[in-house]
């Protein structure tokens, strides 16, 4: 078994025609079927159902497949890794979380200036639990304002704001609260479906109960609906800022106690990268950050070699 086989199986499962493989693979129809032949003798089992001239892909051929996926995507992040060692960046730092995206901008823009063999990869997800830990130098993500701080750096004291299109009525106004929306439909970004955002809770803090149109998991859906209807919505304000860099919506910050923090953590796994280290230790020196950080707790460096 090698390589060139695995490949060779990964194409025709992928169009269950011997004669597109082989097309698309630039080789011949009978050394593609041969190959195939040799590969199901060497594991000893079929691959594929034969039905004439055509074949399908069997229950023996769809776990084979999964396996040699991982096997592929595996050697294409090595060779991620030669890619940015030969364009000169030979260090890599992986930050994941929910809200990584839209933080540290302005922190990371310096911090590549100053370290131009390192890249910066962003791992999003609304869910924490599909991050791999594995493969994560820092997570980002929200948590109650009084929760214990230990091992985490606070990123920022989040608060709420209305979000607006600019083509709403009211994005004109000079000012926005919300008894001026409290008839006006909802969207809101959450991933469970069936629990609220804060910012449905703060509605109700406020004495009435949001017109919830529509709920999804993803920021662009939230957007891509608002942009064309009176749709509205109460979003963090890191995303209301980042939404509003957009150019097509306004934000107008809600009066509300903070509900979140943004904290930065380092997953329990193996010690941090020198270059990770360098970044978290940089970081803790900013002086927003320290400023939200006065006591800081010292074992979230205890990861640095």
């Amino acid at each position: 078994m090698n390589l060139l086989q695995l490949k060779y199986f990964q194409e025709i499962a992928r169009y269950q025609n011997i004669t597109k493989a082989a097309e698309a693979l630039h080789v011949s129809q009978p050394s593609l079927s041969t190959s195939i032949k040799h590969l199901e003798a060497e594991l000893g089992i079929d691959l594929f159902d034969r039905k004439g001239k055509s074949i399908v892909l069997n229950e023996n051929g769809q776990n084979f497949l999964r396996d040699i996926n991982s096997v592929f995507e595996l050697l294409e992040r090595n060779q991620q890794k030669k890619n940015i060692q030969a364009g000169g960046r030979n260090q890599e730092i992986s930050i994941g979380g929910e809200k990584s995206e839209l933080m540290l901008s302005s922190f990371i823009a310096g911090f590549v200036s100053r370290y131009p063999d390192v890249r910066i990869t962003f791992r999003n997800s609304v869910k924490m639990a599909t991050l791999d830990p594995e493969i994560l130098d820092f997570f980002i993500y929200a948590e109650p304002a009084g929760k214990d701080k230990r091992g985490k750096l606070v990123l920022e004291r989040e608060g709420h704001s209305i979000l607006l299109s600019k083509q709403h009525p009211l994005a004109a106004c000079g000012d926005v609260s919300l008894s001026m929306i409290r008839e006006e439909p909802f969207v809101f970004v959450t991933p469970h479906s069936g629990k609220m955002p804060p910012g449905y809770r703060i509605c109700c803090d406020s004495g009435f109960q949001p017109n919830v149109a529509c709920i999804t998991d993803e920021r662009t859906v939230m957007l891509s609906l608002m942009a064309d209807s009176r749709l509205v919505s109460i979003v963090p304000s890191s995303d209301a800022r980042a939404f509003t860099h957009i150019g097509a919506f306004v934000a107008f910050p809600v009066d509300q106690a903070r509900e979140r923090d943004i904290v930065l953590s380092v997953p329990a796994r193996k010690p941090l990268s020198p270059i990770a280290g360098t970044f978290l230790e940089e970081l803790a020196q900013v002086p927003e950050i320290q400023r939200l950080n006065p006591a800081l707790d010292r074992t979230l460096f205890d990861s640095i070699p």
